[in-house]
């Protein structure tokens, strides 16, 4: 009876506890929750220490190769390891996500070929290398996701060699995809950008060249018939004729005529030197004449607000593409024209070239007593696209195009001003193989502006 009792009153006293369990406070329970949260953060940190220690005591009892294939796989960068005849021996996550794979294994079961756009690219730009000097340092190569896509690799090889005596490839990845796609992009701009300054430039010489080729054209037809005219008197007998005097008139009218087609025949002769085909490759050249030759091209620019001085020194030929050192004469040569028409000053205004050497540079100062070049514009006029000039008159882009073809010359385009006063401009060119024996260095213009 007494043991009937005891049972029954069990449920009694569990509710006897649970109650006043159910009406603890919230803050309590809250609390409560806190520390077992925090007890479970503590036996978490205890299990990743113990994880750790039996880690290192598994590394410590691995051999040094077991190490270096366990640390390539668990590295962070795109990391693959080959063989000398061309089978993937280890490879990391970032290169298998690289190349579009599943797993390492599915890697592993290709030929190192397969993942080369061209497949004989690794023979003739890595293997061969790596057999001479035994490194590669960043080296652009054509590679091939799983899906067939290109992808641009910047690599870093070197030959690795293990305790057993066997050789392997290990190479460092970097995807520069993007980036050549961003450069070509660029390449592409710059190409157009070039396009437009030439359509530019022709547009803005086409009306001055055909005035200076017009106006003389003019006084020989002109003079022509006068010429026949005078022709016809002289061998007519029927009317009195000043012969003495008409003689005199052909005399003058034959002068002017050969005057007229000695300045046809510089105009021509200039246009056909400025931009020669030909002149496209390195060559020595005299930059005396190139001066000469692309004032007769501006004069129709330059002829109605300054005059000319030239002060021509005793200069080394340079090794320069011609046609591309004339365009940068002649774009300073036409902005200089411009600055003075736009200070607005009394009277005509100067333009002095100065050619010189300094060093082992041969250098060629164009100075102009224009409105000169204010100090907060200074610092952004050789960028593309920036101009003063008012709409219409000037893209931008001629001062940033001849800083690009002066560097790919291995050369430099410098510039001093005084507001107000005017500016000059100086190339600097490295001298040709007669002046230092040495041929001036000159990557393609085409890379740097199309």
């Amino acid at each position: 009876m007494q043991t009937g009792e005891s049972a029954s009153l069990l449920p009694l006293a569990s509710v006897a506890v649970l109650v006043p369990a159910l009406a603890l406070p919230a803050w309590v329970l809250l609390r409560r929750l806190q520390r077992l949260t925090r007890h479970a953060e503590a036996v978490r940190r205890y299990r990743d220490r113990l994880a750790r220690v039996r880690r290192r005591a598994h590394l410590n009892r691995l051999s040094a190769a077991e190490d270096y294939w366990l640390r390539v796989r668990e590295a962070s960068a795109p990391v693959v390891v080959t063989t000398p005849a061309g089978a993937i021996a280890a490879a990391s996550a970032p290169v298998v996500d690289l190349f579009g794979y599943s797993s390492e294994e599915e890697l592993k079961r290709l030929p190192v070929t397969e993942i080369y756009f061209n497949p004989a690219d690794r023979a003739q730009y890595v293997r061969s290398a790596l057999e001479e000097e035994g490194r590669i340092r960043s080296r652009e190569l054509r590679m091939k996701r799983r899906d067939g896509r290109e992808i641009q690799v910047l690599a870093s090889i070197r030959v690795l060699w293990m305790d057993d005596g066997a050789s392997y490839y290990e190479a460092v990845l970097t995807d520069i995809t993007e980036l050549r796609a961003a450069v070509e992009q660029r390449q592409q701009l710059e190409a157009q950008l070039h396009l437009a300054r030439k359509l530019e430039l022709v547009g803005q010489l086409a009306s001055g060249i055909a005035h200076e080729i017009n106006t003389p054209l003019q006084f020989i037809g002109d003079n022509a018939v006068f010429l026949k005219s005078a022709f016809e008197r002289l061998t007519s007998g029927t009317q009195a004729v000043d012969r003495q005097r008409l003689l005199t008139d052909v005399s003058e009218a034959f002068r002017d005529s050969f005057e007229g087609i000695q300045r046809v025949s510089e105009t021509v002769r200039a246009m056909k030197e400025f931009a020669h085909p030909g002149d496209l490759e390195i060559a020595s050249t005299d930059l005396n004449q190139a001066i000469r030759t692309t004032l007769i091209v501006a004069r129709n620019e330059y002829k109605h607000a300054a005059d000319v001085k030239t002060v021509f020194g005793d200069i080394p030929p340079v090794d320069c593409r011609r046609a591309e050192i004339n365009k940068v004469l002649l774009n300073l040569i036409v902005n200089a024209a411009h600055a003075i028409e736009a200070a607005g000053k009394a009277g005509r205004g100067t333009i002095t070239i100065t050619s010189r050497t300094e060093g082992e540079r041969v250098c060629i100062d164009i100075a102009d007593t224009g409105c000169g070049i204010s100090p907060a514009v200074m610092p952004r006029i050789f960028d593309p696209f920036f101009t003063t000039k008012a709409v219409g008159k000037g893209s931008g882009q001629g001062l940033a195009i001849a800083r690009n073809i002066m560097k790919a010359h291995g050369g430099e385009l410098a510039v001093s001003s005084v507001a107000g006063e005017g500016a000059t401009f100086t190339l600097k060119l490295p001298a040709g193989i007669e002046a230092v024996g040495a041929t001036a260095q000159s990557p393609d213009i085409d890379a740097l502006i199309g």
